[in-house]
């Protein structure tokens, strides 16, 4: 008997060990982990989007001509889909007629036209040059009739100026035609004419670094704010931040000038053809990431410089670039400015997980568009944008090796799915 319980308490035992072990060697799966995703708030709204746009040449005979208007404002494929246009009022009313065939190009697709003057006409300022110098205070009503009488010509021409600026860069001392004028000068200048100024809104100051010390004065000053309808700023070395007093009073913030151009135009620089591809996609990808900070800060426009250069969205023959023909830099820009229109309204959006995607979404009655830089090297796949309702999706990518290429993106309970690349900018468009 005693045998018998013991091979009993064996066998028990060698079948507990048996049954613990059994397995163990088995891997344990793991739960799939949930997919990067942005997930879009609409109820929560910021700022509505005046526009993306480019400038026309300032100076010389090389305007935008009506061959290259399709591809700088039309939507269809290879085209950049520019909302507003930027020109020079030149101090020389006989130079005026020279840019009516770009700006009537410009308004047949429905673009708004802003208008800036580097210098107000030499015999108005006080060293009689078209550069540097100041405008003499007896003079700003002739200052103000020399603006009415642009935007009078051009009415009679029938384009309509959407905004004008007083001044470009007046906070800056050059060597090329220009304007100095201090925050008081200007301010005055506004205080007495700006409601004299017809047919046309106002754009100030156009500091070169949206300098809000230099800015922030004309919204403090109740009877400048009165005259002054858009907040306008570049950003070389600084300038890009919020401007809560601009919100507060309901004014919109336009960034009217910036480029990028590897130091090119600097004496001794390496050439623009002579740098790597990657070199100037890196470049581009600086340029998005400033449009997604100024779109982070509340800002209304964009507005890049000349639209045709060697360096800029279409080519103007130089730098071995082909005449018209839309550059990397273009296709990069067209993310925002082809399918963000005026009217657009950016909404909120979140991830469930920490990364460094830059991501910013907007919405319209009929779609949602998100809009992702990814400022790394490595690919995201399956990266998830989640919306209230979709009846379908597009998605496009520009990076060093794609221009503007349509990307596979798949929908699915509310979510649309989609591959991003290293080092690039995509853009989902949503069906609502």
């Amino acid at each position: 008997m005693n045998f018998l319980k013991e091979f009993s308490y064996f066998c028990f035992g060698f079948m507990l060990i048996m049954a613990l072990n059994c397995g163990k060697d088995d891997p344990i799966p793991n739960p799939v982990a949930a997919p990067l995703t942005s997930t879009i708030d609409l109820e929560t709204t910021y700022q509505t989007i005046a526009g993306f746009g480019g400038a026309n040449r300032m100076w010389g005979t090389q305007f935008l001509k009506p061959e290259d208007a399709p591809t700088a404002f039309g939507m269809g494929p290879n085209q950049l889909g520019l909302s507003i246009f930027r020109v020079r009022i030149a101090s020389n009313p006989d130079e005026w007629p020279l840019i009516l065939e770009s700006v009537t190009q410009a308004q047949n697709f429905g673009v708004k036209i802003l208008a800036s003057p580097w210098s107000p006409p030499a015999a108005l300022k006080n060293n009689n040059s078209e550069i540097g110098g100041y405008l003499l205070p007896e003079n700003y009503e002739a200052f103000k009739d020399h603006i009415n009488d642009f935007v009078a010509y051009m009415n009679q021409n029938g384009i309509d100026i959407y905004a004008i600026s007083i001044q470009n860069e007046p906070d800056i001392q050059v060597s090329y035609e220009s304007c100095d004028w201090s925050s008081n000068q200007m301010i005055d200048f506004i205080v007495n004419y700006g409601h004299l100024i017809n047919n046309t809104k106002i754009a100030a100051p156009e500091s070169f670094k949206f300098d809000p010390w230099y800015t922030n004065p004309f919204l403090q000053n109740s009877e400048c704010r009165n005259n002054l309808d858009i907040v306008a700023g570049h950003i070389y070395g600084s300038g890009l931040g919020a401007f809560p007093l601009a919100e507060e009073h309901n004014k919109e913030i336009w960034m009217t000038e910036y480029l990028l151009n590897l130091n090119t135009g600097n004496a001794g620089a390496t050439p623009w053809a002579s740098h790597e591809e990657s070199t100037k996609w890196n470049e581009s990808m600086n340029m998005l990431e400033t449009i997604h900070e100024a779109m982070e800060f509340n800002w209304n426009a964009y507005i890049w410089w000349y639209l045709q250069r060697y360096y800029s969205f279409l080519g103007d023959g130089t730098e071995n670039t082909v005449n018209g023909d839309m550059l990397k830099r273009g296709y990069a820009f067209s993310h925002y400015s082809k399918y963000i229109r005026p009217g657009f309204i950016r909404v909120g959006q979140s991830t469930n997980k920490e990364n460094n995607l830059m991501i910013t979404a907007y919405s319209s009655q009929d779609q949602i568009v998100a809009v992702i830089i990814n400022p790394e090297d490595t690919d995201l796949i399956n990266f998830n944008v989640a919306v209230p309702s979709v009846s379908g999706a597009k998605a496009y990518e520009t990076s060093l090796v794609l221009d503007h290429e349509e990307k596979t993106a798949s929908v699915s309970e509310g979510k649309v799915a989609v591959d991003l690349g290293g080092n690039s900018i995509t853009t989902v468009i949503i069906e609502k």
